[in-house]
């Protein structure tokens, strides 16, 4: 991987970890990040990575949000033209071929839970805190914050969206927002235990998969339907299935 000024990157076999690397300004996200995170992962869908894991530098924050000092000075349309910069990066996590598991461990707030929503799970440590903290510096939440009614139901979203208030590890995993949670002092054994179950499967029926969850939250339900129908023609025939079905009916 290119050298880079806000990841940092290491591979365990198949599983690529990117790590938010700003841990003074609690990993907040910048345009080089945004611009890092996207370019890591089409190198990532190119060289055979089965599954990537984004955690956070330090025990503080995964991300505390946008870096306002990024943002702070600039005009409306400066500022429209940053949101569709992260939709980009998001949208780029959301749609990939590759599975994506969002390591949290401590604060994930604002545009930090977009990032990790946008992945495919997310993984908490139990002193994890999330929350749209938008709401208090006059300007609401946006970008694949729409994401959250479909995980957390619509109150759920409005509670985050208008009152500002951080939700704890449990609250996040009681309502949904959360896949697991972890002690802190496993959590890395977990994760990387998690990673590797998803990079075991075979990446044809992954990218798949994503695809058809990708087409039923974004069109009406026939045409979901009718996608995920025609899609499972692409499985059938490859190496990956005529081997996993084969084996399934040997079993004793």
């Amino acid at each position: 991987m290119p050298t880079t000024e806000t990841l940092d990157s290491r591979r365990d076999g198949p599983v690529l970890r990117l790590t938010l690397s700003r841990p003074d300004v609690l990993n907040a996200i910048d345009g080089r990040m945004l611009v890092e995170l996207r370019h890591a992962l089409r190198e990532a869908e190119r060289d055979g990575t089965r599954a990537v894991v984004i955690d956070a530098a330090g025990d503080r924050a995964f991300s505390a949000g946008i870096d306002v000092a990024y943002v702070k000075d600039l005009t409306g349309l400066e500022v429209r033209e940053v949101a569709r910069e992260l939709h980009r990066t998001f949208s780029a996590l959301r749609t990939s071929p590759l599975p994506i598991v969002a390591a949290i461990d401590g604060l994930c707030l604002g545009a930090g839970l977009e990032l990790a929503i946008s992945c495919d799970f997310m993984l908490a440590t139990r002193r994890s805190r999330f929350g749209l903290p938008n709401i208090h510096r006059g300007i609401p939440a946006i970008v694949e914050a729409a994401l959250l009614p479909f995980a957390i139901g619509i109150q759920g979203a409005r509670e985050m969206s208008l009152t500002g208030t951080n939700w704890s590890a449990e609250k996040a995993e009681r309502r949904g927002l959360v896949t697991a949670l972890h002690d802190p002092e496993v959590f890395e054994t977990e994760v990387s235990a998690y990673a590797a179950r998803l990079a075991e499967h075979a990446p044809v029926a992954v990218a798949l998969q994503k695809e058809i969850l990708h087409k039923w939250i974004t069109t009406d339900l026939e045409s979901a339907i009718d996608f995920s129908i025609n899609s499972v023609v692409l499985a059938f025939g490859t190496r990956d299935q005529q081997a996993r079905m084969g084996a399934f009916l040997e079993r004793p």
